[in-house]
């Protein structure tokens, strides 16, 4: 008895799972139905409006304008005309024929300008070829007007040395530089200015009937030249007094 109850729960038990599984299998088929069935039907905003013909869509000329009742008498200021339009008139014979004539004129403007082309190139090239003409300068000309200047300055200038010379030679300019009774003395401070690099000389003379040497420096002929020696004399301590011979 205990095995016939142990094996008819057992039995019992796999039935209920069975039935539920099969419960479960069912309930996901009809799930599965209805939303492919809701996908199927239900319309999508993109695919319904590519999916839609060209020729079911409302003509966007035909629907209603909200501002009809703005307008006036004549209705709107776009609007078309209900009467018949003007068609264009045809060409007139002559007409083509001048339309046909405008080609070559275009072509005569075209040939026109291609000839004024070369004239305008060769008014550049005369330009061009005018200046080689003009481009030797008379540079030597100048260089041997310049050359002979310098010719008469020696010539002006030997006339002035040759004056210098011989008035240095008759110059009526000395600097005394002192008057000894004794030739010793007056040799000593001869020499002492021939140091200097001036013009010295010793000149005798009787004063009151007593000899005396003359110590004096150049003859000059010109009052610069006296005095740029009798500054350096002074420079070296020697007193001179100026005498004119």
């Amino acid at each position: 008895m205990a095995t016939k109850r142990k094996s008819s729960g057992r039995s019992g038990e796999s039935g209920s799972t069975l039935y539920g599984a099969l419960a479960g299998l069912l309930i996901g088929l009809i799930v599965a139905a209805v939303v492919a069935f809701y996908v199927t039907k239900a319309p999508v905003p993109f695919v319904d409006r590519a999916s839609r013909d060209a020729g079911k869509l409302p003509d966007p000329r035909q629907a209603p304008d909200p501002n009809a009742g703005l307008y006036g008498r004549d209705g709107a200021a776009g609007t078309p005309p209900s009467g018949p339009t003007a068609t264009t008139p045809a060409p007139l014979p002559g007409t083509g024929t001048a339309g046909a004539d405008t080609p070559p004129s275009k072509s005569d403007d075209l040939g026109a300008l291609i000839a004024t082309l070369p004239t305008s190139n060769n008014k550049p090239a005369a330009a061009a070829v005018a200046p080689p003409p003009a481009a030797p300068n008379p540079l030597p000309t100048p260089i041997a007007k310049v050359a002979p200047t310098p010719a008469p300055a020696p010539k002006a200038s030997a006339p002035a040395a040759s004056a210098s010379a011989s008035a240095s030679a008759n110059g009526s300019y000395y600097l005394q530089a002192g008057a000894f009774r004794s030739a010793d003395d007056a040799e000593s401070l001869k020499a002492r200015i021939i140091l200097l690099g001036l013009p010295v000389s010793v000149q005798k003379a009787e004063v009151n009937g007593k000899s005396l040497n003359r110590v004096r420096v150049g003859p000059y002929a010109r009052l610069d030249d006296m005095n740029r020696a009798r500054g350096r004399l002074g420079e070296n301590k020697i007193e001179t007094a100026v005498v004119r011979q």
